[in-house]
């Protein structure tokens, strides 16, 4: 097990999980904070890791146990251009959704999706996610984007690992540390001990009657044997990932072997590679509550005589969930004029919510050689189309449009 093996997982595998935290937050600095926590804490314990764990399931649910218990990613800042356009897209999905469509492309295997904190999402939902990425990165492949995240990264090596190739050497000529006078002092007043006692024994058997057990001859200037001082007893503490100095045992029959950094977080819940040594003496921190998932589906009806048309917001699973947001539905008709362009003449649009569920209106069209369309989402109405892309207009977006030609009621 040598250091090198750690420094490659971790070239590897920072960059990749620091951009997923990237993706899904929005926000550069803490997904790199979080990276370097995880990965610093498996240097410390990399030996154990990789004979009893997966090190990288372990450090991908470290990181994102991490982002939930800061509650990162629940609200995204908006309004920054600056960033990949890849994370602008993210945003704008629901946290639950966003995470799903995060670990698909990082390509997380399906089964350790719900270790990571990811539910179910309706199929429904899932393809307007997807139809929404492929809209808003028109062109672009976006696992090729997310690849383009994993670059840039600081990694930084933990000192425990730095050196570790080759085992240091276990020396008396150690530099002294904070309690040398200590320690030389005890095995002085240790010496001086046995050197007295030996005495003593002398004196008393050589004053033993003639028929006695004859005594050992014992020289009062014999050197004594003392005990060796334990290298471990005065060498330096070993740092711990979050700074501070692991005191070390001073006893001789405390094991040689630094002991193993934990990180200084509550052990309410066990982690993965991390089992408790004992109960928890107290009750259990309590859970961040999930985000809210929208459960929305948004259908329509008609349109029918006169172009009445009745827009719906469905429940999914049979819970109708807006998490306080709203979807956009709406309709728009177009005139074809003279040079052969349809023209806008009229639209219309409306939010539905929690407490306006649907909305019944009809599409205003006044000539059948125009076009008229309504559908789903937030949209901006072209004020030209030309007549090639009568088919094409509105993208994903749509819901239904009139026939070629015939767009009168």
């Amino acid at each position: 097990m040598t250091s090198s093996d750690y420094r490659e997982f971790q070239q590897i595998w920072q960059p990749r999980i620091a951009a997923e935290i990237y993706a899904y937050t929005g926000d550069r600095d803490a997904a790199a904070e979080i990276a370097q926590e995880v990965f610093g804490l498996a240097g410390s314990r990399w030996t154990r890791l990789e004979q009893q764990e997966d090190p990288i399931r372990w450090a991908r649910q470290e990181a994102w146990q991490r982002v939930d218990e800061r509650w990162l990613g629940t609200a995204r800042p908006h309004g920054d251009q600056s960033g990949p356009a890849m994370v602008a897209a993210l945003a704008a999905l629901d946290p639950a959704t966003r995470r799903t469509v995060v670990l698909l492309l990082a390509d997380v295997p399906s089964h350790e999706y719900a270790a990571l904190g990811a539910t179910d999402i309706p199929a429904a939902q899932w393809d307007d996610a997807l139809e929404y990425l492929a809209a808003s990165l028109p062109g672009q492949d976006p696992a090729t984007l997310f690849a383009q995240l994993c670059t840039g990264w600081e990694i930084t090596v933990p000192r425990s690992r730095a050196k570790a190739d080759k085992p240091r050497a276990r020396s008396h000529s150690l530099a002294p540390s904070r309690r040398p006078r200590r320690t030389r002092t005890l095995v002085a007043l240790g010496t001086v001990g046995l050197l007295v006692a030996g005495v003593v024994v002398a004196t008393k058997w050589a004053a033993d009657p003639a028929g006695g057990i004859a005594a050992p001859e014992v020289s009062a200037s014999a050197p004594a044997d003392s005990p060796e001082p334990d290298p471990s007893a005065t060498e330096d503490p070993a740092p711990t990932p979050s700074g501070t100095a692991a005191t070390p045992s001073p006893g001789p029959s405390a094991s040689r072997a630094r002991p193993t950094p934990t990180p200084s977080r509550s052990a309410a819940s066990p982690r993965p590679g991390n089992p408790p040594t004992a109960s928890p003496t107290g009750p259990p921190s309590p859970s961040p509550s999930p985000p809210c998932q929208v459960s929305v589906d948004v259908t329509a009806t008609g349109p029918g005589s006169g172009g009445a048309l009745q827009f719906a917001a469905d429940p999914v699973g049979g819970r109708l969930e807006f998490c306080g947001t709203q979807r956009a539905v709406w309709w728009a008709s177009y005139t074809l004029g003279d040079d052969g362009v349809l023209h806008l003449a009229r639209s219309g649009t409306r939010n539905l919510d929690r407490d306006a569920p649907s909305w019944s209106t009809a599409i205003e069209s006044t000539d059948c050689d125009g076009a008229w369309y309504y559908g789903r989402n937030e949209v901006s109405f072209p004020a030209d189309i030309a007549l090639s892309a009568r088919d094409d207009a509105f993208g994903s977006d749509k819901m239904g449009s009139s026939p070629a030609g015939n767009a009168c009621f």
